[in-house]
């Protein structure tokens, strides 16, 4: 999944911007780690461990492919 991130003059730099939308795409999968969640956890939970590791291999940049969800 690639994400566009606006130049850096509109406020925040490239690596503040890749980091909240890493944030945010983590909050989104929460749900998918309780107990009783209708997924493969560890298929999610692998997803969740790839985008806490994105940023150490991300060149920052106007764009980013992050990982991609399980079935997606």
């Amino acid at each position: 999944m690639t994400m566009m991130f606006e130049p850096e003059e509109y406020g925040a730099t490239y690596s503040e911007q890749m980091r909240a939308h890493r944030d945010r795409l983590l909050a989104a999968s929460d749900w998918t780690q309780v107990p009783d969640a209708p997924v493969d956890r560890q298929a999610w939970a692998d997803y969740r461990q790839a985008l806490r590791d994105f940023p150490a291999t991300w060149t920052p940049g106007p764009t980013a492919e992050f990982p991609e969800p399980p079935n997606a």
